[in-house]
C-alpha cells in the first residue's frame, strides 16, 4: 500500500503551473515597479488641496491616478498574491507579499486626498469643468461612484492614518489564511484502495464523496476536529475583524457595516433581506430533498458526512484535467466561438495553476490583470467537481478579458456583485450539457441531478445561511457583545436548525462554530458571500433564456460580459434582462431545485 503526499512546489510540471513572468521577467523587475509606484504615489502628493482648482488640473491628477498608479498596483499586488498563493511557504514569496503590503499601506495613505477632494467640489463646478474639458466626460460615472458616498468621507488626516493603518486592519485575514492554509494539519487516513493519503482541503471531497461510510465519516471527523482544536483562535480573529469592521462604519456615519459595504455599488440593503427571507419561504424543498436522499442511501440517520456522496453507488466521470479542459470546451459553445477560443487562449498559454502543492492556497480563484491577462489557481483531484472549479473561474476570467478589452481602465473592473454571475453561468451550462449527454442513462441522470442540487445547496442556500451567520454577528457585535466562542456556537446551531430541520444528524451541535462556519475564509472579505446566492439565482435565470434558444438573452449576456463596471450592478444586471429589484428572479432558481428534487424522486421510483 502507497503512501500518496502532497508535491512540493519544485516538483509539480511546469506546464501545470501559471506563469508569472508574462507580469514581471524577475524578481528585480517587480522589486523595480514597486520603487517607481511609490515615487509615483510621493509625487502625486502635489496635487493634494489643489484638484479642484482647475480643470486642467483634475484631469492630469485623475489620468495618473488611473492610468498610471492603478494600473502598476494593479501589477504589483496581482504578482505578490500569485507567487504567495502558490507557495506561502516559501520565504521569497513571504517577502514580495510584505514588499505589496507595505506599497499597499503606502498607496491607500498616499492617494486618500484624491476621494476626499472629488467630493468636495461643488457640482456646478464640476459640470463646468467637464465642459471644459471634456476629456473629464470620460470619468464622469468614475466621480459619480466617488461622490455617491461623500457624506461618509473623513477629514484628510482621517482617511490617510486608516490608509497607514490598513496592513493592521486586514491582520486578522492574514493570520486566518496562515493558520488555515499553512498550519492546520489533518492528518493522513487510508482510501478504498488501502493507500495512505494526507488529508488537504484541496483534496478532502473525494474522501467525503467516498462510497465507503467510514472512510467519509472519518475524513469529516479528521477536518472537524483540527478546526475545534483552534476553534478559540478563530473566534478571537473573527471577533476583531467584525469589530474593525463595524467601527470604521461608525466613524464614516454609516448605520451599520453592511449599509457601508452594500452603498459602495449602490445595492439596496432590501436586496439583502429578500434574499433570506425567500429562501426560508422555501426552505421546506430542502428537507423534502434529504428525506429523499436519506431513502436512496438506505440509511437510519443522515449525518453530515452523508451529504456529498454519489447515490448513484460510485462515482462518475472522474476527470484529468485535459478531459476536463475538453468538457470545458463543449460545454461552454452556447456562449459563441470567439468565447471558446478566449477559453483554449487560458488553457493553452498558462494563465492556470493547476496541481495542489505545499503551502498552495486551497481552493480556486482567478485575478485579473488589465493591462496583462488573467491568471487561475486550482486544486486539481480528478473528481469533476474540478472541471466545476475550472469552468467557475474560466467564468471570471473570460468576463475580465472582455471587460478590459472593451473599457478604459476606470471601468474595466466588475463589481463582485456581478463578477459571480459569470462564472457561476458556466457551471450551470456545464451541468446542462452533462444531463444532455447522459440524457439516457438513469445512473448518470441520478448522479447529475443530485450534483445540480448540490450546486444549488452549496452556492445557493448555504451562502443564505452565510450570509445570515454574517448579518446576525455583525449586529450583535454593534449591539455591544463581543463574538465569543459561546456566542458563535449558539448562533451557528440556531441557523443549522433552521436550515436543515431535523433531517440531519449534527455530530458536532457544541462545536457547531468550528464544524460549519470557521473554515469560511469569506468571511473576511465584508458581506461577500451574500452575492454568490444572488448571483446563482440571476445567473439561472439567464441560463434558462440562453438554453431555451433566445438569441436577444444571449447578445444581452454578451455585452454584460463587456460592461466590466461601466454602471452600478443593479441596472448592469437589468440591462442583462433581469429586474432584481423586485425579486422575482429568485423565483426562477427555486423553481429548477424543485425540478430537480422532483426528478430524482422520479428515478429513485423507477428502479
Amino acid at each position: 500500500m502507497a503512501h500518496k503526499r502532497k508535491l512540493k512546489r519544485s516538483e509539480v510540471p511546469v506546464n501545470l503551473t501559471w506563469n508569472l513572468t508574462d507580469i514581471f521577467k524577475t524578481p528585480a523587475d517587480y522589486e523595480k515597479a514597486c520603487q517607481q509606484t511609490t515615487d509615483t504615489i510621493n509625487h502625486f502628493s502635489s496635487f493634494k488641496d489643489h484638484l479642484g482648482d482647475s480643470a486642467q488640473n483634475l484631469l492630469l491628477a485623475t489620468e495618473k491616478l488611473v492610468n498610471v498608479i492603478d494600473v502598476n498596483i494593479d501589477k504589483t499586488w496581482a504578482y505578490a498574491e500569485l507567487l504567495y498563493a502558490s507557495d506561502m511557504t516559501n520565504p521569497v514569496a513571504q517577502q514580495v507579499k510584505g514588499a505589496s503590503d507595505e506599497l499597499m499601506a503606502t498607496f491607500y495613505a498616499g492617494t486618500a486626498f484624491y476621494k476626499i477632494e472629488i467630493s468636495g467640489i461643488e457640482s456646478d463646478k464640476l459640470q463646468s469643468y467637464m465642459t471644459q474639458e471634456p476629456k473629464l466626460l470620460h470619468y464622469q460615472f468614475y466621480f459619480d461612484k466617488i461622490r455617491l458616498n461623500s457624506a461618509h468621507q473623513l477629514t484628510a488626516t482621517e482617511e490617510k492614518l486608516l490608509g497607514v493603518l490598513n496592513a493592521t486592519l486586514q491582520s486578522p485575514n492574514d493570520v486566518f489564511d496562515t493558520l488555515n492554509d499553512i498550519d492546520l494539519n489533518f492528518g493522513t487516513l487510508r482510501d478504498e484502495n488501502g493507500d495512505e493519503i494526507e488529508l488537504t482541503m484541496g483534496n478532502a471531497s473525494q474522501f467525503i464523496q467516498s462510497q465507503n461510510r467510514d472512510i467519509r465519516k472519518k475524513a469529516v471527523d479528521m477536518i472537524a476536529h483540527a478546526h475545534i482544536s483552534v476553534s478559540h483562535t478563530m473566534a478571537k480573529l473573527y471577533n476583531t475583524h467584525v469589530h474593525s469592521q463595524n467601527t470604521i462604519a461608525a466613524l464614516r456615519g454609516y448605520h451599520s457595516a453592511r449599509s457601508q459595504q452594500l452603498a459602495q455599488n449602490n445595492i439596496p440593503e432590501a436586496l439583502y433581506d429578500v434574499l433570506i427571507s425567500k429562501t426560508h419561504e422555501h426552505i421546506n424543498t430542502v428537507y423534502r430533498y434529504y428525506d429523499l436522499r436519506k431513502k436512496m442511501l438506505g440509511v437510519e440517520q443522515l449525518h453530515h458526512y452523508d451529504l456529498s456522496v454519489p447515490l448513484t453507488g460510485k462515482d462518475f466521470l472522474p476527470t484529468t484535467y485535459e478531459e476536463g479542459k475538453k468538457l470545458a470546451l463543449e460545454a461552454l459553445k452556447p456562449l459563441g466561438e470567439d468565447y471558446v477560443n478566449q477559453v483554449k487562449e487560458a488553457l493553452n498559454n498558462r494563465w492556470i495553476d493547476v496541481a495542489e502543492n505545499i503551502g498552495k492556497s486551497s481552493g480556486g480563484f482567478e485575478i485579473g490583470i488589465a493591462t496583462v491577462h488573467p491568471y487561475i489557481l486550482l486544486n486539481w483531484t480528478n473528481k469533476l467537481y474540478s472541471t466545476n472549479i475550472l469552468v467557475h473561474e474560466l467564468g471570471h476570467a473570460i468576463h475580465s478579458v472582455r471587460s478590459n478589452q472593451t473599457q478604459p481602465v476606470q471601468y474595466s473592473e466588475a463589481a463582485t456583485f456581478n463578477a459571480e454571475i459569470t462564472s457561476t453561468l458556466n457551471e450551470i451550462l456545464l451541468q446542462n450539457y452533462l444531463i444532455k449527454k447522459y440524457q439516457n442513462d438513469r445512473e448518470a441522470q441520478i448522479y447529475l441531478r443530485t450534483k445540480s442540487i448540490a450546486s444549488f445547496l452549496g452556492t445557493f442556500v448555504t451562502q443564505v445561511k452565510f450570509a445570515e451567520f454574517e448579518q446576525m454577528t455583525y449586529q450583535t457585535e454593534q449591539n455591544g457583545q463581543a463574538l465569543s466562542l459561546t456566542v458563535l456556537n449558539q448562533m451557528a446551531t440556531q441557523l443549522e436548525k433552521q436550515f436543515n430541520g431535523d433531517r440531519i444528524v449534527d455530530d458536532y451541535l457544541d462545536d457547531s462554530y468550528a464544524f460549519h462556519f470557521a473554515s469560511v475564509p469569506h468571511f473576511y472579505y465584508n458581506f461577500y458571500v451574500y452575492q454568490y446566492a444572488t448571483s446563482y439565482a440571476v445567473a439561472s435565470a439567464i441560463a434558462n433564456k440562453i438554453l431555451s434558444g433566445d438569441k436577444q438573452a444571449l447578445d444581452n449576456y454578451r455585452r454584460f460580459l463587456a460592461s466590466g463596471g461601466v454602471d452600478y450592478p443593479v441596472n448592469l444586471i437589468k440591462s442583462a434582462g433581469v429586474d432584481m429589484v423586485s425579486g422575482e428572479y429568485l423565483d426562477s432558481v427555486f423553481a429548477n431545485f424543485e425540478e430537480d428534487v422532483n426528478t430524482l424522486e422520479q428515478l429513485f421510483s423507477t428502479k
